[in-house]
């Protein structure tokens, strides 16, 4: 190199590079690009209602649902909705770069969902696999004996529920629920959800002194006809802890 500022011959002039702060170049937002350095990446969980579009305040080139219990929507903001289901995502480029991301749920039903964030690629080698592979959280339906006349068993899927240890979760699926009758002189009937006498239509059995388990969804009723039930009621659901952020 000369001394006079040149190489080879040829004149030279410093040229920044395109991510730095002090650059006029603009997304196609208009906007400025965000700036990667010292951004962080997170993890997002929530549950998202039929109808409903929540606003993900959060920075980067890309998102990725971990975790999705239906077809769910999304767009950087500024973009357009699309059809996103577990596993997939979006890689933006650095002009691109968003400060916003908004989840709709097209569905009629609620959506677990938890969503990757950041600038920073997400590395998944695993294959994902049954929710079998995760773990069964407890739920106590009824977790004392001979205090309810009627005990509900009301499916929490898609739904925040709160472990008898007082942690806070999202379930994803039923995994099971389960009967146990200490009773030595009474047999109870797993009803349908509406019943209203000790005799009415039932799926199951459960007889004096054993426990049941029953791998099924959807709502049922354990109902004696006026009589405190001696029973334990516990289900247990594939679900994952509630995050909102880092």
């Amino acid at each position: 190199m000369a001394g006079n500022g040149k190489v080879q011959g040829r004149n030279y002039e410093f040229q920044p590079p395109e991510i730095d702060s002090k650059t006029n170049r603009v997304n196609t937002q208009g906007q400025p690009r965000a700036n990667k350095k010292f951004r962080a990446s997170f993890r997002y969980a929530n549950i998202c209602q039929p109808g409903q579009t929540l606003p993900v305040p959060a920075s980067g080139t890309q998102f990725y649902f971990r975790v999705s219990t239906g077809t769910i929507q999304a767009r950087p903001a500024g973009g357009v909705f699309s059809d996103y289901a577990q596993g997939q995502g979006m890689q933006l480029d650095d002009e691109n770069a968003f400060d916003m991301l908004e989840v709709r749920n097209a569905t009629t039903n609620a959506i677990v969902f938890e969503v990757f964030i950041g600038f920073q690629g997400f590395i998944d080698n695993q294959l994902i696999l049954s929710f079998q592979t995760t773990r069964v959280v407890g739920f106590p339906t009824a977790k004392r004996a001979s205090t309810q006349a009627i005990i509900d068993i009301i499916d929490k899927s898609g739904q925040q529920f709160t472990d008898i240890n007082g942690n806070q979760w999202y379930a994803l699926y039923r995994e099971a629920f389960y009967v146990f009758n200490p009773d030595a002189a009474v047999t109870l009937l797993v009803q349908k959800a509406a019943s209203i006498t000790s005799n009415d239509d039932a799926i199951a059995v459960v007889y004096p002194v054993t426990s049941l388990r029953l791998p099924y969804s959807g709502n049922y009723r354990l109902n004696l006809g006026g009589a405190n039930i001696n029973a334990i009621v516990s289900e247990g659901y594939y679900a994952i802890p509630k995050v909102v952020g880092p």
